[in-house]
């Protein structure tokens, strides 16, 4: 069954893990998926400049350098892009938390109210479907999407998307409102 819905993949690239001791976004990409179908016309990726030097080792797993992000956009310009997408959608993350922490931080840095997402995570969807905890390179190489996880926003974005679309298939497109939830208005 075809839904209505416009779902947005969405996945960011950071300085480090933890917004709350000052890493920040350096890569951003959303992905827009309607009637099962990646719209690859809607696709939004930009690296953003997050005013803060990217440790060594966190560039070394993505490959974003400081010189890459020096021109590239400011969170303002970033989060105005989200709040654009999260308008009518629902967001699509795996491990939606991490994600999500990340862009409420950005909001409250520049100064805006948090947004308040519609959101479906598939680690979620993973934990009911397989009784654990499902990494997203796991799925990628179950679902013989990938052989692995890039480590970049855009890339990383269109492979967690497929993975919706197999998991919805699984758990059956009826089922998939079930999981929809509400972040920001908490």
């Amino acid at each position: 069954m075809l839904d209505e819905n416009v779902y947005c993949v969405m996945d960011t690239e950071t300085t480090g893990l933890n917004p709350y001791f000052g890493d920040r976004i350096i890569e951003i990409a959303i992905v827009p998926v309607y009637k099962n179908k990646i719209v690859r016309k809607w696709i939004y990726h930009s690296l953003v400049n997050p005013n803060i030097r990217i440790p060594a080792l966190t560039e070394k797993i993505h490959g974003i350098s400081n010189d890459a992000i020096s021109d590239a956009p400011s969170l303002e310009t970033i989060i105005s892009n989200v709040r654009a997408y999260a308008k009518d959608t629902i967001f699509v993350m795996h491990n939606a938390y991490v994600d999500l922490s990340f862009i409420d931080i950005a909001t409250k840095e520049i100064g805006e109210f948090p947004i308040n997402f519609r959101y479906i995570d598939t680690l979620e969807i993973s934990r009911v479907l397989y009784n654990k905890k499902r990494s997203l390179e796991s799925l990628v190489k179950e679902f013989k999407i990938a052989d692995k996880v890039p480590h970049r926003a855009l890339e990383d974005a269109i492979l967690t998307a497929k993975v919706f679309l197999k998991l919805s298939e699984k758990i059956g497109y009826n089922n998939i409102n079930e999981f929809i939830r509400i972040w920001g208005d908490r």
